[in-house]
């Protein structure tokens, strides 16, 4: 990762690589439980019978912990030291992991305490982003929000890792042990920030809303955002599902790794996507990458409709592409958000960022999973054809919004 940091301002830059490095290892520490429900889901599923609705909403929970909290938790970074609410929220993220390897043991349990590292998550994510664009160079901002968003995708991948790893050890269970230890790495790596480029105003209370409204660059960027995570969210917590499912048909059974291992090496190529898609939106104008990326993205779901239930040899490349192609657009549209805001309102912006893309990744897997038991079932090639043509909507409204955003 340090070496995609190309900082521009000599004087300033080691405060910002380091500052860069340290928040960006804290989003991958604390990512450690994100997918760890996805990648163990048919194994939880079978232990606890749950069906693919029920399946779809504990994956889907913990992003609505994250919309729900995160309006109050990245606008509180405007007014005071966001270093206290990253701690607490690493504390709360650590605790809801741990606890789930002990006590959770059906659907309830289960859906109060992904609940509860949602809002952890939430708590570190955005305060994150605040954080580093007070330690960083003002004229490499973008780059740097590129870089940190960007490696939420090797936080996913390694949530994924992590857990296939585990999990083929030692069961489901040990992989939230291990998950919760992350967000205790994080809060030591940031005791090691350095200390921010000048001291900074706190406001006393939250910008009027109407005012981040008014703003049609913004909206433009936290509507396509919104899009995009609808399909990332969807992707993820469904590819291990269906890829069991489609390595039980006939004439489809290869020897492959862990699945969990397989998904998170799948996400994780798209960290480096993500960050050569940020750097070539900053030179070439956001509007052009995102829209061809998303038209990509697009059309490897269709794709992905059309042949479900096929050959593995056709599908599971097309699975490993809408991996990458589904997050190739986050840095840029993080770079996007960050230029476009206020900086005096950037915690709030960041904020209302943050819940409308987290909210459509809670409905998400939820939807994916509702129009499985509605179309046939998760054991259907008719339920899958239809859940990747409701991926598919994700990244066409985030083409569509970024489209009608203005320069």
């Amino acid at each position: 990762m340090a070496n995609a940091i190309v900082f521009e301002d000599a004087g300033g830059r080691a405060q910002s690589t380091r500052a860069t490095i340290l928040l960006s290892f804290g989003l991958v520490a604390n990512l450690a439980a994100l997918m760890t429900f996805a990648a163990t889901l048919n194994e939880i599923a079978a232990d606890w019978s749950l069906d693919a609705s029920q399946s779809g909403w504990i994956g889907g929970i913990y992003f609505a912990g994250y919309a729900i909290s995160v309006p109050f938790l990245a606008s509180a970074a405007d007014r005071m030291d966001a270093r206290w609410l990253y701690v607490g929220s690493a504390l709360l993220g650590a605790a809801a992991s741990l606890a789930f390897a002990v006590f959770a043991h059906g659907f309830i349990v289960a859906m109060i305490l992904r609940f509860l590292g949602g809002i952890g998550i939430a708590g570190v994510h955005m305060p994150g982003l605040n954080l580093l664009m007070d330690r960083v160079d003002r004229s490499v901002e973008g780059r740097a929000a590129g870089i940190y968003t960007s490696s939420y995708a090797a936080g996913n991948a390694g949530s994924f890792l992590i857990a296939g790893l585990v999990d083929a050890a030692f069961g489901w269970r040990a992989t939230f042990i291990v998950a919760g230890i992350g967000p205790l790495l994080s809060i030591c790596a940031l005791g090691l920030l350095p200390a921010p480029r000048e001291r900074r105003t706190f406001a006393k209370r939250p910008p009027p809303f109407r005012a981040l409204l008014r703003n049609r660059a913004l909206i433009g960027y936290v509507a396509a955002f919104a899009g995009n995570t609808w399909e990332v969210f969807a992707v993820r917590v469904w590819f291990v599902a269906y890829l069991a499912w489609l390595l039980r048909l006939p004439g489809n059974h290869i020897p492959l790794p862990p699945l969990a291992l397989v998904s998170g090496l799948a996400s994780l190529a798209g960290v480096p996507v993500s960050m050569v898609m940020a750097e070539l939106a900053a030179r070439r104008g956001r509007r052009p990458v995102v829209i061809r990326i998303c038209l990509v993205s697009v059309a490897t779901c269709l794709a992905l409709a059309v042949t479900a239930g096929g050959s593995i040899w056709i599908v599971l490349p097309l699975l490993v592409l809408v991996q990458i192609t589904s997050f190739a657009d986050v840095g840029a549209l993080a770079g996007g958000t960050v230029a476009a805001a206020d900086p005096a309102q950037r915690g709030a912006a960041l904020a209302l960022y943050a819940l409308a893309g987290f909210t459509t990744g809670f409905l998400a897997p939820v939807a994916v999973g509702n129009v499985l038991d509605l179309c046939g079932g998760a054991a259907s090639a008719s339920g899958w054809a239809a859940g990747y043509l409701v991926i598919a909507l994700g990244s066409a409204f985030a083409a569509w919004a970024v489209w009608r955003a203005p320069e």
